[in-house]
């Protein structure tokens, strides 16, 4: 009876133990996947994170018009971390950069984004934790319309009819029916030469000179919300 009672005690303690959130003092696991969405007049970043620290408080947002970054964006109360977070599991998240102390993201402005998860422990060097900044990405807020008529996006002209999508002055690539109109954010191919192409409702379609870039999707029979930005030459996210 002794040697029962003893083993269930151990089991005990290790099933107790192993729920118990590990404490990093040194580092924590980058994040990874991240991404930039552009909105109209707003920015979020979308990543992948799976910390296990009870230290850990949350992340911090990086923005700059150049890739030199200075300091994270504080919160709306005016500290650190930019946005507290408190899940410790692997997780995909998306954050929007906040618009604090008079901070505004213009439509067609070029910036640079990034994430890094941050936490506080007395044991770390400086007193904190943060993880390196691995990704900085372009991203250009731009306004965001809807419409049922021929599309003019700077040179763009993209025309919707039953049964085409028809571009000119520029090339079209389809990305296939998605479920909303940010699932498709980066255009990957531009050597492609497509003009016209065959569509389905909610279809989402990336339209570029080198210029202009313009993202329709159709949400309906002759009716689609698209977004445009001319600066396709330093930044292929719309």
């Amino acid at each position: 009876m002794k040697k029962i009672i003893f083993l269930f005690f151990i089991l005990f303690i290790f099933n107790s133990c192993s729920n118990e959130l590990i404490t990093v003092v040194d580092e924590y696991n980058p994040l990874y996947q991240v991404r930039a969405i552009p909105g109209d007049g707003s920015i979020k970043i979308n990543f992948w994170s799976g910390i296990l620290a009870s230290d850990f408080a949350g992340f911090n947002l990086y923005i700059s018009t150049d890739k030199n970054f200075t300091n994270a964006l504080l919160s709306p109360e005016g500290r650190y971390p930019t946005i507290p977070f408190s899940t410790h599991a692997r997780s995909n998240i998306t954050l929007t950069f906040p618009k604090t102390g008079g901070l505004t993201y213009n439509n067609n402005t070029l910036y640079y984004v990034s994430v890094t998860a941050y936490g506080t422990n007395d044991l770390a060097e400086g007193g904190k934790i943060e993880t390196r900044i691995d990704s900085v990405i372009p991203v250009v807020p731009r306004q965001q319309q809807t419409s049922t008529g021929t599309i003019t996006a700077g040179s763009l002209s993209i025309t919707i009819n039953p049964t085409t999508a028809t571009i000119s002055r520029g090339k079209i690539q389809s990305y296939g029916v998605q479920s909303n109109f940010d699932a498709i954010t980066v255009f990957t191919n531009n050597n492609i030469t497509a003009t016209s192409l065959s569509y389905a409702v909610g279809g989402v379609y990336i339209a570029s000179n080198n210029t202009d870039l313009c993202k329709v999707w159709i949400t309906s029979s002759g009716n689609y919300t698209y977004a445009f930005h001319s600066k396709a030459g330093q930044c292929n996210t719309i």
